[in-house]
């Protein structure tokens, strides 16, 4: 087997798959098989948002398109969100001007010896180099979910800082800078309002590099050393069975729950 290098969004997968929150044949589909899932509105109007601020093709290479609404009547135009979607891109140019930020890659991949990721944008911020990653998120308020990017709560989450620490350390072995020599910001727009932005820099303590590079090489040998064909186990559910793009060919697929046991006392 090809060697596997670790992206921040497999890391983020194999996490929720050793939680048992995601199926191992699902998993394997999508990071082995390289079987492309269906996307859902928020994935589409991303997407869409990113080509027409940046330029830049999802990973699958189409063009995103709008979609439009009352197709061949007198009313037909381009859906709400999507119209949403354009004015945020228009926002992100006056944002990039006002912050003299000159893009000097949009999706630029990079790898080292165990991992990899792409970026969205690598430029410079009144000549200091950084890295950009826009999101187009409908949770941009919110303080409780995972997801969410309220900023006082936002050194809690994992899941989404994950990607700075994993970006931040392909520069430094790509380019050889110190971590100090460039930054790692998000760029946030709302989904639901255009004039609701956030632009946040990730400030990364040395201990967490760390961790996250002995995290990543115990996950790099676990699954390099794994018969993939054989040995990831399938979690079905009544829920995730009826939504996975499997569920045709699927032997292990639930079409009613599963009993579950809670133990209760002493």
């Amino acid at each position: 087997m090809k060697i596997k290098k670790i992206s921040q969004s497999f890391l983020k997968n194999y996490n929720d798959y050793k939680g048992k929150k995601l199926c191992g044949l699902k998993f394997k589909a999508q990071h082995f098989d390289n079987l492309e899932f269906p996307t859902s509105l928020p994935m589409d109007l991303g997407n869409y948002f990113e080509y027409v601020a940046t330029g830049c093709l999802p990973r699958n290479g189409i063009k995103p398109e709008p979609k439009i609404s009352y197709i061949g009547t007198k009313r037909e135009a381009m859906s709400t969100p999507y119209v949403r979607a354009n004015e945020s891109a228009e926002l992100f140019k006056k944002i990039k001007e006002a912050y003299k930020i000159e893009i000097v890659d949009v999706g630029l991949k990079l790898e080292s010896k165990n991992k990899n990721g792409i970026l969205d944008i690598w430029a410079t911020m009144n000549g200091k180099p950084c890295i950009i990653d826009l999101k187009y998120s409908g949770l941009i308020d919110d303080k409780w979910s995972e997801t969410g990017w309220d900023v006082e709560s936002l050194h809690y989450k994992e899941r989404l800082l994950v990607q700075a620490i994993q970006y931040k350390m392909l520069v430094k072995e790509n380019y050889g800078l110190n971590y100090d020599e460039f930054d790692f910001l998000f760029m946030v727009f709302s989904s639901k309002e255009v004039h609701n932005v956030k632009f946040i820099r990730i400030n990364i303590d040395e201990d967490a590099y760390r961790v996250h590079e002995n995290h990543i090489s115990s996950i790099f040998k676990q699954i390099n050393a794994m018969d993939i064909e054989k040995d990831f186990i399938p979690y079905p559910s009544i829920k995730s069975c009826s939504k996975c793009p499997l569920y045709d060919s699927c032997e292990y697929k639930s079409d009613i729950p599963l009993i579950e046991d809670v133990y209760y006392g002493g």
